[in-house]
């Protein structure tokens, strides 16, 4: 099974004291690291303080994005290499508001990709639904486009040490309920076009996340499906007791203890 993903993207919010804060208020009641990952995606300024503060616990630390060179005149851009000293293990790539706000092309997130896998930390790579027909042996298949654009120079034995991160432009900072469905279909057919490039094994090993208006109420339909190892959560992640309650709700479903007949069929 691959081991679930839940990751806060708090966007510009937070001050340093406040997520400070906030790991201190949640750095006792996170689950084993058996069970599921947690991580959470804070402004530069908040990086290094929290990996101060998350040593020996299992909440990792997300750069919400980086430069695709290591130094140079890039006036306030930050350094993947600065990052990764830092004591920073992920670093989210494409978010959909570098890409509308910040008009962000698939060449320089593929850049962004490529460095920060040099440093050795990994990418969550977010992609949108944008998808093409493209035909593999006689079939028709839907590709997701962007993302198989961006993924061009990242290698075989590279690719396994991706995240992705599916958010559909209708679902992500608008407020519209998350549909379960749809998530999953997005993320069985970002599956599918990484088997179809890459290979069937490595499609299977590499998680999956869903990006787009999670909350306590829906998180657990979103991650009893299939393809979807993970969730992006924004607005519903800012409070501590919100973002443990989300935790928990998956942590039931993977719990040993609590294992079914049915639940190793999930991946």
């Amino acid at each position: 099974m691959r081991k679930p993903f839940i990751a806060a993207n708090w966007k510009m919010h937070k001050t340093v004291e406040d997520a400070v804060k906030f790991v201190e208020e949640v750095q006792h009641r996170l689950p084993s690291e058996d069970v599921l990952t947690c991580g959470i995606a804070a402004h530069f300024l908040a990086l290094y303080p929290m990996v101060q503060k998350t040593k020996g616990i299992n909440l990792g630390v997300i750069a919400q994005n980086s430069y695709g060179e290591f130094s140079g005149p890039y006036t306030g851009e930050v350094s993947p290499r600065a990052l990764a000293a830092a004591g920073v293990q992920y670093v989210m790539c494409g978010h959909i508001e570098r890409r509308t706000l910040f008009h962000e092309d698939n060449a320089m997130v593929a850049k962004k990709v490529a460095a920060v896998l040099q440093c050795g930390m990994t990418p969550i790579i977010c992609t949108d639904e944008t998808m093409v027909q493209q035909e593999f042996n006689g079939e028709v298949h839907y590709v997701f486009a962007q993302l198989m654009d961006v993924l061009s120079e990242v290698s075989f034995d590279q690719v396994k040490n991706i995240i992705i991160s599916y958010e559909p432009s209708w679902a992500v900072g608008v407020g519209q309920h998350a549909n379960p469905t749809l998530a999953e279909e997005g993320c069985r057919l970002i599956r599918r076009s990484i088997a179809d490039t890459y290979s069937y094994e490595v499609a299977d090993k590499i998680r999956i996340l869903y990006g787009g208006s999670v909350n306590p109420e829906n998180i657990q339909l979103i991650m009893s499906k299939r393809d979807i190892d993970g969730v992006l959560i924004g607005r519903a992640s800012l409070d501590a007791d919100n973002f443990l309650t989300m935790v928990d709700r998956v942590a039931e479903l993977y719990a040993p203890q609590k294992s079914t007949a049915k639940q190793p069929a999930k991946k």
